[in-house]
């Protein structure tokens, strides 16, 4: 039972939550030790909520997901985990992490709770039409983020909310256009799309992205351009990965990419230098 919940709650996608920890790198508290337990626990509070999602999602796709060749194999599809006694699992863990969210601060309970509000809608309505599905993944996205910042009680910074928007909808238009490549019939929201439609939202995000990135660049510190050529090549990596390896529906395969990951690495060690070179 432990395995399969755990299973269900898809702990190998809770990469995603990494980006609230965007918001204590960019604001110079990179050092700041009692900020990074308190983004530590919100990290854990939002991988539960995220995972209390997944058992919801699954539950009311239980009938399309059997008809799957992967999905069939998900603990809820399979019949191995019950539904009923997922969903009770499923609101325990929910408000469990809830209450603990509301304990650190009202506001980190606040945005914890619209990051299941939106989740919930998602799952229950607007995955359903196209555009607007990508559009509530780029919101939960940008939500993760907000947590971060409250948490930590910083300014929320607009460029960290629009490159977080916009790399969401990267990732999520990527998907699309896989799904659709391999002529899955998993989602409702796949039959208003063609695949010539995800190609042109799938590029024109990129290029959204990567001209926030380089205005953001410009406007905090002009030695940040220098980190430009990386972020460009891993955007331009993960199209590249989609059209020869498609992993558009399983962007986690980008952590055994590498080229992507040592790309990451340059990345990350070039603008902590940048920011944070005084400071050593």
């Amino acid at each position: 039972m432990l395995r399969s919940v755990i299973r269900s709650m898809r702990p190998y996608q809770w990469y995603k939550n990494l980006v609230i920890f965007l918001c204590i790198i960019f604001s110079n508290n990179l050092l700041n030790l009692e900020m990074w337990l308190y983004l530590i626990m919100v990290f854990f509070v939002f991988c539960m909520l995220a995972g209390s999602q997944y058992m919801l999602n699954d539950i009311k796709d239980i009938e399309k997901d059997r008809l799957h060749s992967k999905k069939r194999y998900r603990p809820i599809a399979a019949g191995i985990l019950p539904a009923r006694t997922a969903l009770l699992i499923s609101f325990t863990i929910m408000t469990l992490s809830l209450v603990i969210a509301f304990a650190m601060g009202r506001l980190v309970g606040v945005v914890s709770l619209m990051y299941v509000v939106n989740s919930i809608a998602y799952s229950l309505y607007f995955k359903n039409y196209a555009i607007v599905d990508a559009i509530f993944i780029a919101v939960g996205f940008v939500i993760r983020a907000i947590a971060g910042c409250v948490t930590i009680n910083i300014t929320v910074s607009p460029w960290l909310i629009l490159c977080v928007f916009l790399l969401a909808l990267v990732l999520a238009f990527g998907k699309r256009r896989h799904e659709l490549e391999e002529g899955q019939n998993s989602r409702d929201s796949l039959a208003q799309y063609t695949i010539a439609m995800s190609e042109t939202l799938l590029n024109s995000s990129v290029s959204m992205l990567l001209m926030s990135y380089a205005l953001y660049t410009i406007s905090i510190h002009t030695t940040m351009m220098l980190t430009l050529p990386f972020v460009f090549y891993g955007t331009f990596r993960y199209v590249q990965l989609i059209n020869l390896k498609g992993i558009g529906e399983e962007v986690e395969l980008l952590l055994k990419d590498k080229p992507f990951v040592l790309n990451v690495a340059l990345w990350i060690f070039l603008t902590v230098l940048i920011l944070y070179g005084g400071s050593f």
